[in-house]
Parts: C-alpha cells; structure tokens; sequence
C-alpha cells in the first residue's frame, strides 16, 4: 500500500516522459524478482547486524578491551576498505563499465547539489544546526554500503559504488568540516591523503592503463577487502555497547534527523530522476544508478562522527545520529531499493 500511493506521488509530480517508467504495472515475474532481492537484501543486512550484535556482546562481555575499538576502526577505514576499493577496479573493463562510472559520478555530484541546497532551505523551518546539516547530506557510502553491495550486487557492482567516493570525500572534506568547524577553509592535503580518495585514485589508474596486480598480490586484496563487511559491522556494535540506548533512543531530534536522512533526501532523489527522465533515455543506467540510489539512502556518515569530536561540536548528537541510522537502516534501504525497483524496473 506504501508503495502504491508513492508511487502515485511520483506519478502525479513527475515529468510526462518520467510517468512511462513509473505507470509501468510491474509483470508477475518482475514482482516475483524484485520480493526475491528484497528479501535477499532483507537477510544480508540482519547478517550485518548478527555481526554488530557479536562486536557489542564481546565489549559487554568484556572479552574485547574498549581501548581497541579505535585501532580498530582505523584499521577498518584506513587499511581493509581501500582494499577492497582498489580490488573493485579489478574487472575486466569495457568502454560502457568506462562511460557508466563517470556517469555515476556526475550523477553524484548533482545528487549533493540538490541535498546542501535543501538542507540550507531546511535550516531555520526545522531549527536545524551545523552537525544536523551534515549528517542529512552525508551518508555512509564507504564501510557499510560497499560490503552491503558486494553481497547482494556482486564485485563488479562494487566498481560503481567506488565512484560515489569521489565527490564525497571532495565536499565532506571542503563544506562539511567548513560546517562544523564553522570555518571557511579548503585543504587540498587533507583530500588527496584521504585512505579511500588515494584506493579510488589508485583504482582509476588502473582503470585508465589496463594494469593488473600479479595473482599473490590480487588475492591479498580480495581477501583483505573481504573483511570489510564483518569487522566494520562489529565495530559498529562495539560502538553501541559504550553508549547509552536510552540517549539514543530518548532524544526526540534523532527520530526527524533518522526521518529526513534516511527517507525524505532519498526520495528527492527519486523525484530528481524522475523530474529528469533520465533513465527512460537511458535505461542501461538503471542498475547502475541502483548502486548509487543504495549509498544514497545509507545511514550517516561516520565521518561527520568523527568531524563533530575534532571540532567539539554537539559529538553526542553526531554519534547518536550515526547509531540510530545504522539501527533503522535495516528497514529503510530495503524500503527505498524496492520503491527504486518499482519505479525504474529493469
């Protein structure tokens, strides 16, 4: 029924052209794909929280030492998720694999366009302060969503959401810490050092020259790359098991930050699309933009966590923000994905 009357929403504000795709009444056999991948969805991410259920038993259980959970992470975020990046380039690369990832990428930059506008406008209707701003135009398009994809797309579906990199780190790293820091600042440094901007960098290189990583050193990034999804999911839980649940859960503003990021600013992308009719011209996008609709519709970004510490500004709201979305995400992405499918089916 949810998915009915938004459909009808899309169809009654979209334009014409968009109204083709979006009148489309699914086939018995497109209805029967798209319940089967979102139930596969559905059960990779209660995999996914099996796995932070684990990292929070360890810490309560005092099996795990507090103390190593940063390292940890950092390991994470620094050293795995770059593997697994730069092993996403390793395809076979064709012309169109070429064309649809600078696609995605250009597609993303407009994507972020739309959300820092609408959060600006959002700003003095819904009281909204500098973290709040963040956490709703910065998603978690790294150590979540890329193992998330891997299990459910596959590798070579990986290559795209490794595109969606590029204009995150750029602006996440110029106008969200300008936003936080209240500081109006731009370091360059800070950007190209980024552990995923150089894997992304690394990975284009080899997208560009046709480079190939003898077998020993292919296997050593397939399996470290593999660790991702679990180690990171764990931290998660980690995480949570030093919080409180009830101020996660008893501060009333995380429920409309939880709201806006996790539904409303994924579904102006659906309206961007839609407005467009870009997919009706170019229907071979459709996965494509799949991929990136998915990191689009991901939880916070940890980064804005950690960018909220360093500048000492509302760190408990960031973080509150962060554990709430990764909590409710197991029910909206697959929320979003099937309403994506429904509206852009293959």
């Amino acid at each position: 029924m949810l998915h009915y009357c938004i459909h009808v929403f899309f169809y009654r504000f979209s334009s014409p052209a968009a109204r083709i795709i979006g009148s489309a009444v699914p086939s018995s056999g497109r209805l029967v794909f798209l319940m089967s991948f979102t139930l596969t969805l559905i059960s990779k991410l209660c995999s996914m929280l099996l796995m932070a259920i684990a990292g929070y038993m360890v810490v309560k259980a005092k099996v795990f030492d507090p103390a190593g959970i940063r390292p940890l992470s950092n390991m994470v975020a620094y050293v795995l998720t770059p593997c697994l990046i730069i092993n996403a380039f390793t395809i076979d690369m064709t012309p169109e694999r070429i064309h649809n990832f600078w696609f995605c990428v250009l597609f993303s930059c407009a994507v972020y366009a739309v959300w820092i506008l609408a959060a600006r406008l959002l700003r003095k209707p819904l009281h909204l302060d500098a973290v709040d701003e963040t956490t709703l135009i910065y998603s978690n398009v790294g150590n979540l969503i890329l193992p998330l994809i891997s299990m459910t797309l596959g590798k070579d579906m990986v290559f795209y959401a490794t595109a969606i990199q590029i204009p995150f780190n750029l602006l996440v790293w110029t106008h969200g810490e300008s936003l936080i820091s209240g500081q109006r600042k731009f370091q360059l440094k800070k950007i190209l050092t980024t552990s995923n901007v150089l894997a992304t960098l690394i990975g284009i290189f080899i997208m560009a020259t046709g480079f190939r990583f003898p077998d020993f050193i292919f296997t050593a990034l397939s399996g470290l790359g593999s660790t991702v999804g679990p180690l990171s999911m764990m931290v998660v839980g980690m995480t949570i098991a030093l919080a409180s649940l009830k101020d996660v859960f008893t501060l009333k503003k995380a429920y409309k930050i939880s709201l806006l990021r996790l539904i409303v600013f994924p579904l102006m992308v659906l309206a961007l699309l839609c407005a467009t009719g870009l997919l009706r011209r170019r229907p071979e996008l459709i996965p494509v933009f799949q991929v990136a609709f998915m990191a689009m519709a991901a939880p916070p970004a940890a980064t804005v966590s950690q960018l909220a510490i360093v500048y000492d500004n509302k760190p408990l709201e960031a973080g509150i923000y962060n554990i709430m979305g990764v909590l409710l995400c197991i029910i909206t992405i697959p929320l979003m994905n099937s309403l994506y499918q429904t509206i852009f089916p293959v």
